[in-house]
């Protein structure tokens, strides 16, 4: 606990001048300035002495005691900090650490009173007190008033007035669905005189869809969820499915429990819903690498580590990434319980690296009439290639005619086919080629700039009119191999030469035009026989076809002799080095017939056609059909249906959304490692449990799965999850945690205000079912939040912090709800609940430095420009600007609580961002049609409209002066006035009265950038 704090608190008690408590007083002091040394983490740990265990530090150590409750005076712990020399005193100078005069008089008035201990509050499990008495009668309502007024009471302090009504509906209004409200729900709560008028306005916020997506704002920070992975390039991926599902959670109030379950493993559940695979992408809203030479050891670790870091913090109020490296310095957790606990999540199918941006698995989302559509051109596909595979006898008829063509042209010389095989001349440069079965040549080592091939002809094969290539691949060149750069074929030269019997001279053969079914985008194979180094024909190796092939046609037909040789060399100068031969065939043909392709056929067809039809194989037969089939002008109107039904299929499917989700598999190996490191691989083997000193020594012996982890997230066994839940909603609606620190409930974290009361509302929760919305409202339901939050000067002095609640906190609006609140004012707010994330307005060239790929921002047009800052897309690098400025976390790790700053930026982001500038100008336009006539009037309607009360008369005055000024310049200064009134994308308005129009708008500017307006009282 902070020193600052800590004298706060302690000031405050009502019990500080009594008996000093362990747990209030003393813990903290232990932790801050002695568990560095003499706490939890063993391989920290000085004189074998532990200070966080009462039986050591009452021990007998050979005569002495650290703290001796039967002689106070002879306690060690009293000697080392009230009367050691310099060399002996503690805490050491060197550690950095002090002990206050106060604090040394705690410790003093402690141990002297007996050394009471008691386990840390936040271990213990949760029990309800009896309701203390209060004398005040209105504060005797609501459980919650009666633990705060006792204390209030005890301190001789008394609450603050009731806030007035328009203030209080604008609290609750924000509060609960992050809107403010309007005029006219302002004005029929002022006339409810109901005693329980309110209470029906907390029940109608309640049921409002808007609740959920005030909710979600603050979950989504806890789960870091982000529409792009973070690392390296920040490349989007799909989870909007996920931040909806939470939307929804929240509205249907469903229970804390399920909640919870559904998240860590609704992918276990049986027969688990589609929302319930949706929640499980919770384990996947990580951060995720696709950055080249990333190791998947090392980023499986990583996410590993991010796991338990962040589920630890979300559920367990807990810093258990502290003991990643070693046993946490503060709290139980031991280096064990962090890869235990990772290990629930070891059955997960991930990757470390996830090559071409290709995250998995996802899971399709279609509508309903997506998915009828869907279905419908799957169908359509699958009769289409049922047509093309099924015989008849007019295509079995026509395959034999075209088999027996080939023959004929083959035996009649006018077809050749002749595979060219590497001989030890070939293999050069420190290439090795390797021929395989079917002829073709793969290509290891170093990559050749050159490599040259000679082939002597069959005999009777006497003509030459070309040669093939073929660029193939093979499973050594995927896309992920780092050695051959994932098996492109890169082609700069090709040189054919005639070779005559008896002479390694050889004469030029001239070709004549170059054909190819495939060119990578920016290569042309005709440039591959120009010698251009800085062009030829490539093929990428990572999104090629099983083949691709190329023809060079000679201008005319070469003739060869007996023993003589044609010599083709083949050139690879790319000055890019990852290019390269991967796999490909050369042959050279003859073709001297029109109405044969121009490519040739395979070698493996050829082959097929020349082996009698009783002496093929079923594997060569259907080769033979399928190549046939796949080419026969009997199928192309049935080819061209399927190609049209394909296209349709496929273009739905990327249409359809994704959500990355969670799917167990068989659990890999987790292991402590030394120190985190991920290389390590000596530690020790370890299954999943969770935290040692949570475990109930009665669990089954089985190795308990991530389903079991959700149960006992939220069982009796675990005191803390209710705890961190409600001390969350406590700060949300009060300003501050009953425990302050959010993210620790540990020895580090804050001995609570008012710890009969958190315990309280912690079994309340349990005991209501998990019910989240019981729990809402029973907090704003109370006197304690309907306070003024206006402080007097004698509360100001006493509770600064206002951590005794004898007031309400005002604070500034979250940025989301900012944005959220001049869309509202200005008419512009559209309500679309869910559906993917929105781009609104953003400086150019924002995105400049993002790479991989570059990426210019696009803000969207129309209704998409103005839904809740809830939906906009959020780029983890770089934050959208505006929402950066009011402090919005980038949620690559998991934010508990934001910090609340208070700088010029955000004034200029109020006045200068477009999203604030055409929020003005159309409030504008709502002025001027408002039913009112002077200036002065409709200065009062717009004041009442931004904030929920009449402007005092000075606010009016500024506001109708700003209003004359603005007018008498833009009447004078055309250019200014197109320029504001130009700004963002609706700029439909009255051509006439545009002077009038931009100085209105002047006006808005002002109101909008009001503090009052981005406050909650």
């Amino acid at each position: 606990m902070p020193f600052v704090t800590f004298l706060l608190v302690g000031s405050l008690s009502a019990e500080s001048d009594q008996d000093v408590r362990f747990n209030r007083d003393i813990r903290s002091i232990l932790s801050d300035k002695c568990y560095a040394c003499h706490g939890p983490d063993r391989n920290a740990r000085k004189a074998d002495l532990r200070l966080d265990i009462e039986s050591e530090a009452k021990a007998d150590r050979d005569g002495y005691s650290v703290i001796d409750v039967d002689d106070p005076s002879k306690s060690e712990l009293l000697v080392r900090i009230l009367t050691a020399d310099e060399d002996d005193k503690m805490p050491p100078v060197s550690s950095g650490k002090a002990l206050t005069e106060e604090e040394v008089e705690r410790l003093q008035r402690w141990v002297e009173s007996g050394a009471e201990w008691e386990g840390h509050w936040a271990y213990l499990p949760p029990r309800k007190a009896p309701l203390p008495e209060v004398r005040n009668l209105d504060w005797r309502r609501s459980p919650i008033d009666r633990f705060i007024g006792a204390r209030l009471e005890a301190e001789r302090l008394e609450p603050s007035k009731r806030a007035d009504r328009r203030t209080l509906i604008r609290r609750v209004y924000l509060d609960l669905t992050g809107l403010p409200p309007s005029v006219d729900e302002v004005d029929r709560f002022l006339k409810d005189r109901d005693r329980f008028a309110f209470d029906h306005v907390v029940d109608q916020l309640l049921a409002s869809p808007h609740f959920g997506e005030r909710m979600a704002v603050h979950w989504l920070d806890l789960v870091r969820y982000a529409d792009t992975v973070g690392y390296h390039g920040d490349q989007p991926y799909s989870v909007w499915p996920y931040r909806d599902y939470v939307i929804e959670a929240f509205n249907r109030n469903m229970p804390f429990d399920q909640f919870t379950r559904e998240q860590l493993a609704g992918d276990m559940i049986p027969g688990a819903t589609r929302d319930q695979k949706v929640a499980s992408g919770y384990n996947r809203l990580h951060m995720i690498t696709a950055e080249g030479g990333a190791q998947d050891k090392e980023y499986l670790a990583k996410y590993a580590a991010d796991r338990v870091r962040t589920t630890s913090s979300v559920w367990l109020g807990s810093t258990m990434g502290c003991a990643e490296c070693h046993d946490h310095k503060f709290d139980p957790f031991t280096t064990k319980d962090f890869y235990q606990f990772a290990a629930f999540f070891s059955d997960l199918k991930e990757r470390g690296f996830y090559g071409g941006n290709r995250w998995e698995p996802q899971l399709p989302l279609p509508t309903v009439g997506q998915a009828a559509k869907l279905t419908a051109l799957e169908s359509e596909v699958a009769l289409l290639e049922s047509t093309l595979i099924t015989s008849t006898e007019s295509l079995v008829n026509a395959q034999l005619a075209w088999e027996a063509h080939l023959r004929s042209e083959d035996e009649a010389g006018r077809l050749l086919w002749e595979p060219v095989r590497p001989t030890e001349a070939d293999s050069s440069q420190g290439a090795t080629l390797r021929l395989l079965a079917d002829d073709s040549i793969l290509v290891t080592g170093e990559n050749p700039e050159n490599d040259t091939y000679q082939v002597t002809l069959s005999p009777g094969r006497d003509r030459v009119t070309g040669i093939r290539l073929e660029a193939l691949t093979h499973p050594s060149l995927d896309g992920e191999s780092l050695s051959r750069g994932g098996g492109n074929f890169v082609l700069t030269d090709v040189k054919v030469e005639r070779v005559a019997a008896g002479d390694d001279a050889g004469q030029v053969v001239k070709i004549a035009s170059a054909r190819a079914d495939f060119s990578q985008g920016g290569f042309d194979i005709s440039n591959a026989i120009d010698a251009n180094e800085k062009s030829g024909w490539a093929v990428d190796g990572a999104n090629r076809k099983e083949s691709r092939r190329a023809v060079f046609t000679f201008s005319s037909a070469v003739g060869l002799g007996q023993d003589d040789r044609l010599r083709v060399t083949l050139s690879h100068g790319s000055s890019k080095q990852r290019h390269n031969m991967g796999r490909f065939r050369l042959s050279v043909i003859s073709i001297e017939k029109p109405g044969l392709e121009e490519i040739g056929v395979p070698s493996e067809v050829y082959r097929t056609v020349q082996t009698a039809f009783g002496d093929r194989d079923e594997t060569q037969q259907a080769a033979l059909t399928q190549y046939y089939r796949d080419r026969t002008p009997l199928l192309d109107e049935t080819r061209q249906l399927l190609a049209t039904a394909t296209t349709s299929r496929d273009r739905l499917k990327n249409e359809i959304p994704t959500m990355l989700v969670s799917q167990s598999v068989e659990p890999r190996v987790m292991r402590v490692l030394a120190r985190g490191n991920w290389m390590d691989d000596s530690g020790e083997v370890v299954q999943a449990s969770y935290p040692g000193f949570l475990a109930d020594e009665s669990d089954p012996d089985e190795v308990p799965s991530r389903l079991d982890l959700a149960n006992w997230m939220t069982s009796s066994g675990n005191p803390l999850t209710a705890r961190t839940f409600v001390n969350r909603l406590w700060k949300l609606y009060f300003g501050t945690g009953l425990s302050k620190v959010l993210d620790d409930v540990g020895s580090q974290g804050e001995w609570p205000t008012h710890p009969e009361l958190l315990d309280w509302l912690a079994v309340e929760f349990m005991e209501s079912g998990w019910d989240m919305k019981h729990m809402v409202k029973l907090l704003v339901s109370s006197q304690t939040y309907a306070q003024r939050s206006v402080a007097s000067d004698y509360l100001k002095e006493k509770d600064p912090f206002n951590r005794l609640y004898a007031r309400q906190t005002a604070f500034r609006l979250d940025a989301e709800v900012i944005r959220d609140v001049a869309l509202s004012v200005s008419g512009l707010r559209v309500d679309t609940l869910g559906g993917e994330s929105v781009k609104p307005y953003q400086p150019a060239g924002y995105y400049s430095q993002l790479n991989f790929p570059k990426r210019e921002y696009q803000a969207d047009r129309g209704s998409s420009q103005y839904r809740r800052g809830l939906y906009t897309h959020w780029q983890r690098t770089f934050l959208h600007p505006s929402l950066k400025a009011f402090d919005a976390p980038s949620r690559e790790e998991c934010t508990a609580e934001r910090t609340r700053s208070n700088t010029p930026l955000q004034s200029l982001a109020l006045l200068n961002d477009p999203t604030y500038v055409e929020a003005a100008r159309v409030f504008a336009d709502r002025i001027m049609d408002c039913p009112k006539e002077s200036v002065a009037d409709r200065v009062s309607w717009a004041f009442e409209e931004a904030v929920c009360r009449p402007p005092k008369s000075s606010e009016k005055r500024i506001l109708s002066e700003l209003y004359q000024a603005s007018l008498n310049r833009f009447n004078d200064d055309e250019d200014s006035t197109e320029a504001l009134l130009n700004v963002g994308e609706i700029l439909e308005g009255r051509e006439e009265h545009r002077g009038e129009r931009a100085a209105w708008t002047m006006v808005s500017r002002a109101i909008l950038n009001l503090h009052e307006l981005i406050t909650r009282y």
